[in-house]
């Protein structure tokens, strides 16, 4: 196989963290980015709705390559995370990488080639079109598609009616009555944002969820003048929240010491509804599920502004939409002349609605539901998928821990199992095996039945047959822990220049020098001979290829001079941020 080429799909912080793991950290240019989006920011783009921000301190929801010390608060707003989003895009030169208004519509691995035929459509042109990538990697994430809801007379409501994901800035709310529709966050963080001009806000929720405190106080500039001038000192502030944030974990597991723990986290929140919310709610707000079961939401402000008389929440289902107004499960009737759908996303529907054919000639939905859910060798990894990786993908949300530290992880990952051994051809094509893929599966399955992830509600965690595919059953570091020394025995691997080289050589050896004849295809059933040459073959593969890379000129050897460019763009970038 000769130079390989790579696709991401979405320009979000996934796919900016692995254009900048292939172009900064392996020297490897030939990638091209998609996103269906106009410009890079993924959710952040997608997202923004009036009060839409982030419920994990910025610090840590930032990038490890690109720590911002100019974090205006400690929890940033959806407008900052865009730029910094856009300014990581431009400090590192992704940019030129990266196609906009461009949609994937599926994939196709093509065997005898040996690379993967991948479908768009630009939205700008009507013109649809393929290209080809040895690597196709999927960062789409788990918020980029709203969950679309369908209630009995929705065509025929005469005003405006929109997903908090496609807020449409051209309504004017002021003095207008507003519905919205929905529990989570996005409800929550929109109801007070459009309560301080709407005539009136309503909302429709059918079930409570766990809050809790939301501090959010400005950095001074002293704060920052430390973060600038001190790097230590904001890596150590970083570390103090990751590791404050991940200990919460434990209160999700169902271990005594995990159990006590909870039961006073959720009697902090019981106290925290009671003295934020007004008294006729407290019973409607109060969760009867476990601390965690949903995701538990920092409180933007939204339990003060049901004191406030222009705000109301209304515990029922919708029965029916009128041309005026909605019509409540009990019949109660409410005239509107905006409604707002805060009804979540297809979080556990990984990489729709794009059709993606493996290795065996069926889709990815296919293989999926034959699964019962989606699953993938730690998130990342589909068997009958070769030279693919999901970055965000199945059970790999951490449970109250930054996602673009997860993200981070994954990309490390990737580029260990998957995209150095085929940059350095030691291998064609990679796939995980089914019965490692399986077995890790089930595994995490067993742990998250001993969980809260398992509980009595309704979640976005859970998919339709019953599984919980989106969530990690431990600490964020576990996740970085088990992806941290890829198991090469998890994988197999096809081709390769210089393991059917040193294969070759090592037959030709043992029969000029031993007279012995070595049949490595009648040995294929010995599972001792298949580890020893395994084990050997990677050993000698490293030794030569630590020698090779020495070589710019022979192929899969570091390119000094790509290297070189690219560290120059950085240096141009910074100076022109100066």
């Amino acid at each position: 196989m000769g130079p390989i080429n790579a696709i991401i799909i979405g320009a979000g912080p996934s796919g900016i963290s692995m254009g900048h793991k292939l172009k900064h950290e392996l020297g490897f240019n030939d990638f091209m980015i998609f996103d269906k989006l106009d410009g890079p920011g993924g959710t952040w783009r997608t997202n923004t709705y009036p009060g839409c921000g982030c419920d994990v301190h910025s610090h840590l929801y930032s990038f490890s390559f690109n720590l911002n010390p100019n974090w205006s608060k400690q929890l940033a707003e959806q407008p900052e995370i865009l730029q910094y989003m856009e300014d990581t895009v431009d400090k590192f030169c992704l940019r030129p990488h990266i196609h906009g208004s461009v949609e994937c519509l599926g994939a196709k691995w093509i065997g005898k080639e040996g690379h993967w035929a991948v479908h768009f459509k630009d939205w700008q042109t009507g013109i649809t079109f393929t290209r080809t990538a040895t690597l196709l990697i999927s960062a789409v994430g788990g918020i980029s598609i709203p969950r679309d809801v369908h209630f009995d007379g929705m065509e025929s409501f005469r005003g405006p009616m929109f997903h908090t994901a496609r807020w449409n800035h051209n309504v004017d709310y002021k003095d207008k009555r507003v519905a919205v529709i929905g529990s989570g966050c996005s409800s929550v963080q929109v109801i007070p944002s459009l309560a301080k001009e709407a005539k009136s806000v309503k909302q429709y929720a059918r079930s409570p969820q766990w809050y809790g405190d939301r501090p959010n106080r400005p950095f001074t500039a002293v704060e920052k003048f430390l973060f600038r001038w001190l790097p230590f000192y904001m890596l150590m502030h970083r570390w103090n929240i990751f590791w404050s944030i991940d200990k919460e974990s434990y209160t999700y597991r169902g271990t005594d010491a995990g159990v006590k723990q909870r039961l006073k986290e959720e009697e902090k929140g019981r106290q925290y509804i009671r003295s934020k919310a007004p008294k006729e709610y407290h019973e409607i707000l109060t969760p009867d599920f476990e601390m965690g079961c949903k995701r538990k939401i920092a409180d933007p402000g939204y339990l003060e502004s049901l004191n406030w008389p222009n705000v109301e929440l209304i515990p029922e289902g919708l029965q029916k939409i009128t041309p005026d107004g909605i019509i409540s499960s009990s019949g109660r009737e409410d005239e509107y002349d905006i409604i707002v759908l805060g009804t979540g996303f297809k979080v556990s529907q990984f990489m729709t609605p794009m059709e993606v054919i493996g290795a065996n000639g069926q889709t990815l939905e296919q293989q999926w539901k034959e699964h019962r859910g989606a699953q993938a060798y730690l998130g990342t990894f589909v068997h009958n998928f070769p030279n693919m990786a999901i970055l965000f993908g199945p059970n790999t949300f951490p449970a109250n821990n930054s996602a673009l530290y997860a993200c981070e992880v994954q990309v490390d990952y990737a580029a260990r199992a998957l995209i150095k051994p085929l940059m350095d051809q030691r291998a064609d094509a990679i796939e995980v095996k089914e019965a490692v893929e399986n077995r890790t599966t089930n595994d995490i399955q067993l742990r998250l039945k001993d969980s809260v992830f398992a509980g009595r509600c309704s979640n976005w965690y859970i998919g339709e047959y019953g599984r919980n595919a989106a969530s990690w059953p431990g600490l964020a570091i576990e996740y970085w822990l088990a992806t941290l020394i890829p198991d090469q025995d998890a994988f197999i691997q096809k081709g390769g220049i210089y393991a059917s080289f040193l294969v070759d050589y090592i037959v030709m050896f043992g029969k000029t020098h031993f007279g012995i004849d070595v049949e490595l295809r009648e040995q294929r059933n010995s599972w001792l001979i298949q580890k020893a040459w395994q084990k050997a073959s990677s050993y000698v593969s490293y030794r030569l290829l630590s020698r090779l890379r020495k070589d710019p000129g022979l192929p899969g050897s570091f390119n000094s001079k790509q290297h070189i460019k690219s560290s120059a763009c950085v240096r141009e970038s910074l100076s022109e941020i100066r």
